[in-house]
């Protein structure tokens, strides 16, 4: 009877210190992981702050500037003329950029005409002959160069502007007037090497046989009028 009581006694002792042990230590364990808790939530709570932070956005301004186009419409005004040089090589003899053709008659302008075609059709005779590919037809008052790799020179002649029409592939198209030394009044007696006249594009004051020479590799001379009268 006594070991029974005894180990009953035993067992009852047994399981109220494994029920109160708990108890005993939950506060210490409460106590710990709240005071962990406490002393990571600032660094948990910034690293959040940083990563859900919004990301800076930087602006560039664009400025503008408006576009004139003087010239188009009724009220608006005329453009500035392109800038020349007082001096102008291409004109022959350098004279004196000019802004007006020089008069002549429809027989002068048949005449002139005629010449300068003919001799730019020995210019590209002379060119086949030393082996070149350049091909040329004139018909009708139209000359038709065919430049390989470069494209196809139209020159047309206008007799009732008195004028000789280009089409280069190179350069586009111009339109060359007559200008003959002495007939503007900014120019002195001699000042021009070639007395004759030339095809002169007025917008720039470049000379027809300078684009011939340099484009189709020509040798035109400047006075090729030297033996016709003008």
């Amino acid at each position: 009877m006594l070991s029974r009581t005894s180990s009953r006694t035993a067992s009852s002792l047994l399981r109220s210190a494994s029920n109160s042990s708990p108890a005993h230590l939950l506060p210490a364990i409460t106590t710990t992981t709240t005071t962990a808790l406490r002393t990571e939530s600032p660094f948990l709570s910034s690293r959040k702050l940083r990563r859900g932070s919004p990301a800076k956005i930087y602006y560039r301004r664009l400025h503008s500037t408006p576009v004139l186009r003087k010239g188009i419409t009724p009220g608006s005004a005329d453009p500035a003329p392109p800038k020349v040089e007082s001096s102008n090589p291409n004109i022959a003899g350098g004279a004196n950029h000019v802004m007006q053709p020089s008069p002549l008659t429809d027989e002068q302008y048949r005449e002139y005409s005629e010449h300068y075609f003919n001799l730019l059709l020995s210019q590209i005779e002379q060119l086949q002959e030393d082996g070149s590919d350049v091909e040329a037809e004139y018909s009708a008052g139209v000359i038709n160069i065919t430049v390989p790799n470069s494209g196809v020179y139209v020159l047309n002649k206008q007799p009732p502007n008195k004028q000789i029409w280009l089409s280069s592939p190179l350069s586009g198209p111009k339109r060359y007037d007559w200008v003959v030394q002495g007939d503007h009044m900014d120019e002195k007696e001699g000042t021009r090497e070639f007395i004759k006249g030339q095809w002169i594009y007025l917008r720039d004051g470049s000379n027809l046989t300078t684009l011939l020479n340099e484009e189709l590799n020509l040798g035109i001379k400047y006075d090729v009028y030297e033996e016709t009268e003008v």
